[in-house]
């Protein structure tokens, strides 16, 4: 039975918004919240900008017991993931934020004002934390390294930038190849914030992947979310350029940060909780391939085509990355 003072999710009142928390100690925007730290803070990833909303959640409501408060954030974090169309990387933090507050809240309050100041404070540290595990992953990163290594990136990751960047800073010679990644085009973005550091960079087409792949040393991607299963969804084209490499022996490197680990079995590419037209037959008015409008298509990596993962815990074979997603499930 639902507390009385919280709102059931299907029991919104009438002429509701998308995104709005809606309780008896008040309303709160999240998704606007959330959509105003990723438009003010571009380099901010979707699950970090998920735990800070929730944390604004906590700060914006008054709660007067833990069952409300708990509550609150439960109900802050599925209508995020209701409001967003691709939710996967933001599942992830969300799902962390609340396992790391409930975790939290078994302790024996005798003062609930101080109790829910300690929580909150603790939230607002956790998502700092989270927020550096993203230099840590670059510095792990070096250890790929050697010289004049050609590497092969798809797509625009913000961890893959952190750990060419950082790699550029302690003197690494490396040269880079990227898709354009059509039709969204991250790769062009990937080259012109290279080229503007003075790494060397050739784009290429999508279709010229299995040709390219010859030339590099070793593929780098990034990943939106990665699953119980270490299988990765990332931008489109990602498992042909994974297939590509493993067909000829290069190593399939993913740089990405534990709190975009999200407990999911997919099982494969059309198990995704994602809607995507990538198929349809004979659209009205429409000659080439469909529009992507808001989304950004992904795709699923089966973990087989996976090497390691750069995290901010050390490089991580798939098998490691599994188990450490299933311990934090059966831990919450």
């Amino acid at each position: 039975m639902s507390h009385p003072n919280i709102l059931n999710p299907n029991d919104k009142p009438s002429g509701s918004k998308r995104g709005i928390v809606y309780s008896e100690m008040g309303e709160f925007d999240i998704l606007g919240h959330y959509s105003r730290l990723l438009e003010e803070d571009p380099s901010k990833s979707m699950p970090i900008a998920a735990i800070e909303s929730l944390c604004a959640l906590c700060d914006g409501i008054e709660a007067n017991t833990i069952h409300e408060l708990l509550s609150t954030i439960q109900l802050g974090s599925d209508t995020l993931k209701e409001s967003v169309p691709n939710a996967i990387s933001l599942t992830a933090g969300c799902d962390l934020f609340t396992r790391f507050i409930t975790r939290h809240s078994h302790d024996d309050p005798r003062d609930f004002d101080t109790f829910k100041r300690k929580l909150q404070s603790n939230g607002h540290l956790f998502a700092q934390r989270a927020r550096q595990a993203r230099s840590i992953v670059a510095e792990n990163g070096l250890k790929l390294f050697l010289d004049d290594a050609v590497i092969f990136v798809h797509g625009y990751s913000r961890c893959v930038m952190a750990i060419l960047l950082h790699a550029r800073e302690k003197g690494k010679k490396f040269k880079v190849i990227c898709t354009e990644t059509r039709p969204s085009c991250q790769g062009l973005r990937t080259a012109r914030e290279l080229r503007a550091v003075g790494i060397s960079v050739a784009v290429i087409d999508d279709n010229a992947v299995t040709y390219a792949m010859n030339k590099v040393t070793f593929v780098l991607v990034g990943a939106e979310g990665t699953l119980a299963d270490a299988s990765i969804i990332n931008v489109m084209g990602t498992q042909t350029v994974a297939l590509a490499a493993k067909n000829i022996n290069r190593k399939v490197y993913v740089a990405t940060e534990t709190h975009k680990f999200v407990d999911m079995f997919p099982v494969d590419q059309y198990m995704i909780p994602v809607k995507q037209n990538v198929i349809v037959f004979n659209p009205p008015g429409v000659e080439g391939a469909m529009s992507q409008e808001e989304l950004t298509f992904v795709d699923y990596v089966d973990p087989k085509y996976i090497t390691s993962f750069i995290t901010e815990m050390g490089l991580m074979s798939p098998t490691m990355v599994g188990d450490k997603i299933i311990t934090t499930r059966l831990e919450g």
